[in-house]
C-alpha cells in the first residue's frame, strides 16, 4: 500500500508540474520554467548537448536539471518484476532512443572508439585534458579505493569483475595479488585490458562474454563487483539468478558508481527503468545504451529476495564511492545492524544495539526461496498490553503481548516475499525513564529474524 502510495503521489506530482508552462511554444524555455521537456524535443536537446556542451552560460543551462515527461500510454503501477513492466520500458527506451526493434546489447552497446588511446599509460579517465580532468579523475580514484576498501579481498583471491572498461579497479587489484577475470562485451576494453595486464605482468585476464557467465566454468570468486555497470544490465532477474553459481563461500558481490535512487523522483519515477535526466536522454539518444536507474527499496527487494542481505555504504567526498555490499543471508539476521532503504526506514525507528522499535507499519522483504519456517523476536518494552499483527506471505497472525513480554512468532516461510507488522504507536516519554527527552512514536521492538531449515514447512 505504501508503494502505490507513493506511485499516485509521483504520478499527480508528474501530471500538475508542466501544467505552468504547457501552453510555452520554446522547449528550451518550457524546461526551464517547468523543468519538464516532451519526447518530441529529444533530438533537439540531443543536439545542444553533444554540439554546445554542458558550458554553463550556454543553452544547456535551462535543461541541466530538467527531465522528460512520460508519454501518455504509460502506465504506472505495473508488477515491477513482471515481462509486461519489462516490456513497457523496452517501449520507452525505444522511444527515448529512436531506435525502432527491441534493444539488443551485443548491437546497441556499441564499441568505443579507442584509436590513438594509450591502454597502459593513459588509459580512461587519464586521457582527459579539460579544465575538469583532475576534479573528475578523483571521483574516480576514491571510487577505486573504496572497493578496494570493501573488497574483502587478499592475495591470491579470485575476483571478476562486470563491465570492465578500462579495468582500472581490475588492474589495482591484479598488481596487488589478486587473481582478476574481467567480462566486457566490448572487444575494444577487452584488448585495453590485455595490454595492461601484459604490460604489468599480472594474473589479469580479460573475457570478450555477456553479464553473468563465468569465464572459467565452475571458478568460485570471492568477489565479484559492477563500477558503473550494472544499470546496462537490463535482464537483471537472469543475472541474479547466476551470480549466486559463481560465489565462493563469504563471498560478496559490490555495486558501485551506479545511478540508485533514494526515493522516487522525475530522474526515475518508478522502481526501475530509463533514467529521465535530460544529459541521460542525449546520451541514450545518441548512443543508444540502455541506461537504467534503480530505486534503492527496489535494489534491496532483488537482492533480499535472491538469498542476500544488502548494505549501502556511504562515501562523503562523491557519489561515485557508494557502495552497495551483498552477502549470502545468513540464518539469523539482527535488526540492530540490518540496513533499510528510505522508504521502508519510514516503518521503523533507527537501530539501537540489540534491535530497533516500529513505527506504524513496518514492512521487510523476505527470502522467498527459503525453506523450513521463520521466526521473529519481539518485546514489547513499553507500559500496557501491546496487540501485534504479523503478516508474510499467505500466513497471517494476531497475537497481544503483555507488559514486558517476549515472544518468537513462527511461520511457514517458503514462498513469502514480505513480512508486514502492524501496531498501535506510543510515545516514548509516557513509558520510558530516561535522562533524556524521547518523544519517539513506538510500536513493538523487534530483535531477530531466523530462517529455521530444519524443519519443513507444513
Amino acid at each position: 500500500m505504501r508503494r502505490l502510495l507513493s506511485k499516485i503521489k509521483q504520478k499527480l506530482k508528474h501530471k500538475m508540474m508542466p501544467v505552468a508552462g504547457q501552453f510555452i511554444e520554446d522547449p528550451i524555455e518550457r524546461a526551464r520554467v517547468t523543468g519538464f521537456f516532451r519526447a518530441e524535443d529529444i533530438e533537439l536537446i540531443t543536439d545542444i548537448f553533444f554540439k554546445e556542451g554542458s558550458t554553463p552560460g550556454g543553452r544547456w543551462d535551462a535543461l541541466l536539471h530538467a527531465h522528460m515527461e512520460l508519454p501518455s500510454w504509460f502506465r504506472q503501477g505495473l508488477d515491477p518484476l513482471s515481462p509486461e513492466y519489462a516490456a513497457q520500458q523496452q517501449r520507452l527506451w525505444q522511444l527515448v532512443s529512436g531506435v525502432e526493434r527491441p534493444y539488443e546489447p551485443e548491437v546497441d552497446e556499441k564499441e568505443v572508439p579507442l584509436t590513438g588511446v594509450d591502454p597502459v599509460r593513459l588509459p580512461a579517465f587519464y586521457m582527459r585534458r579539460d579544465a575538469d580532468a583532475v576534479r573528475s579523475a578523483s571521483d574516480h580514484v576514491i571510487a577505486g579505493g573504496m572497493l578496494l576498501k570493501h573488497s574483502g579481498l587478499k592475495p591470491g583471491d579470485w575476483a571478476l569483475e562486470y563491465g570492465a572498461g578500462f579495468g582500472q579497479t581490475a588492474l589495482s587489484l591484479a598488481r596487488l595479488g589478486v587473481n582478476v577475470d574481467t567480462v566486457d562485451i566490448s572487444q575494444a576494453f577487452c584488448e585495453a585490458v590485455r595490454a595492461q595486464a601484459e604490460f604489468f605482468q599480472v594474473q589479469l585476464t580479460p573475457h570478450h562474454a555477456r553479464f553473468g557467465s563465468n569465464p572459467r566454468p565452475g571458478q568460485k570468486y570471492q568477489l565479484i563487483w559492477f563500477y558503473e555497470a550494472f544499470h546496462h544490465c537490463l535482464d537483471f532477474q537472469q543475472l541474479l539468478r547466476e551470480l549466486p553459481e559463481h560465489l565462493a563461500e563469504g563471498g560478496r558481490i559490490v555495486l558501485s558508481g551506479e545511478p540508485m535512487v533514494e526515493r522516487e523522483y522525475a530522474a526515475v519515477p518508478y522502481p526501475w527503468g530509463v533514467r529521465l535526466h535530460s544529459e541521460v536522454v542525449a546520451v541514450v539518444r545518441r548512443m543508444h545504451w540502455f541506461e537504467l536507474g534503480f530505486s534503492e527499496d527496489f535494489l534491496y527487494e532483488i537482492f533480499t529476495h535472491a538469498g542476500f542481505t544488502i548494505e549501502r555504504i556511504r562515501c562523503e567526498p562523491t557519489l561515485f564511492g557508494r557502495l552497495y555490499v551483498c552477502q549470502r543471508r545468513p540464518a539469523e539476521l539482527h535488526f540492530g545492524t540490518q540496513w533499510l532503504p528510505p522508504v521502508l526506514e519510514d516503518g521503523w525507528n533507527p537501530p539501537e544495539e540489540d534491535g530497533r522499535w516500529t513505527r506504524g507499519d513496518a514492512r521487510l522483504a523476505l527470502d522467498p526461496a527459503a525453506n523450513g519456517h521463520a521466526e521473529l523476536d519481539l518485546a514489547n518494552l513499553l507500559g500496557g498490553r501491546q496487540r501485534v499483527t504479523l503478516e508474510a506471505g499467505d500466513f497471517s497472525t494476531t497475537v497481544t503481548l503483555a507488559p514486558g513480554e517476549r515472544r518468537t512468532l513462527r511461520w511457514p516461510c517458503a514462498g513469502a516475499k514480505w513480512l508486514t507488522l502492524r501496531c498501535a504507536t506510543r510515545r516514548a516519554a509516557l513509558w520510558r525513564r530516561l535522562r533524556r527527552a524521547d518523544h519517539r512514536a513506538l510500536g513493538i521492538f523487534v530483535r531477530r529474524l531466523r530462517y529455521d531449515t530444519t524443519a519443513s514447512a507444513g
